[in-house]
């Protein structure tokens, strides 16, 4: 999906599961603009039906987890997006907002889970989004929470990465320590369209971020590991940025590497050609 085609959605006429599915797929995308338009127009929707819910004692019903689930998560979209786009300011604005939802009425001991989940997640966001502005000083700080918290790893290596091809940094040594992370996640094919994600975008950033710094030999062998994913997801985008990110370094490549990356290209070939 191209991020600058609008897309002609009306997220209202789904339900709230259904809903949250679509912007978890319009995020694993990278469409920004529609994940800005339908996560508003979500955040909209939710407030209607709290407020419904408090004035009136009216529910939709049609949902599977708490409201105040829905409530965040549309305001963590919202954050996102605003992240992806650079717009810093905006993107705190909304982690602010769903650091603390205690204030929200009728929480179970599901619904408290929900607002304890979105404080733990507005810590790192908040410092990934102070880390790509360019405030390197809180990269210790956001490596030492990457370190205690496997699951954020490999987002959190991705803004690194950026943060670093972005303000010419070196993090060799930041990189050093989470080895055996990396070396588990860029090796397995995920089964989960948003994992997949992740890791290419943690492979074309690891590629920015190599040439950089002209460590091309490493750079090269993160162009063929994204033409491997591109396989693997069957997305159009993804292969050719690996063929341009690979042409791009083909003068530092080795024989080996070049044999190697041409017969992909015929095996690809052979496929289309067989369908």
């Amino acid at each position: 999906m191209d991020g600058n085609i609008d897309l002609d959605l009306d997220i209202n006429l789904l339900d709230l599961d259904p809903a949250v599915k679509v912007l978890k797929m319009i995020y694993s995308f990278e469409s920004w603009p529609n994940l800005l338009k339908l996560a508003d127009t979500f955040f909209n929707r939710i407030t209607q039906i709290y407020n419904n819910y408090t004035h009136n004692n009216e529910l939709e019903l049609k949902h599977q987890r708490p409201l105040i689930y829905y409530y965040g998560y549309s305001l963590l979209m919202l954050g996102l997006a605003h992240k992806e786009i650079e717009n810093y300011d905006k993107a705190r604005t909304y982690i602010k907002a769903y650091s603390d939802l205690s204030w929200f009425k009728g929480l179970d001991a599901e619904g408290l889970n929900e607002v304890a989940y979105y404080k733990y997640i507005s810590e790192p966001n908040l410092l990934e989004v102070e880390v790509l502005s360019g405030n390197i000083q809180f990269i210790d700080r956001y490596v030492s929470f990457l370190l205690s918290n496997t699951k954020e790893v490999l987002p959190g290596l991705i803004t690194l990465l950026k943060t670093a091809t972005n303000f010419n940094l070196n993090i060799e040594s930041h990189l050093e320590l989470f080895s055996n992370s990396i070396s588990k996640f860029e090796d397995t094919a995920a089964d989960e369209i948003i994992i997949n994600s992740y890791q290419e975008t943690f492979f074309i950033n690891m590629i920015r971020y190599k040439t950089k710094i002209q460590d091309y030999n490493t750079a090269i062998k993160y162009s063929m590991k994204l033409l491997d994913s591109a396989e693997v997801t069957n997305s159009d985008k993804i292969f050719k940025q690996a063929v341009v990110y690979f042409e791009s370094l083909r003068s530092y490549a080795d024989a080996t590497q070049i044999k190697d990356f041409e017969e992909k290209i015929i095996n690809f070939k052979e496929r289309v050609e067989s369908l």
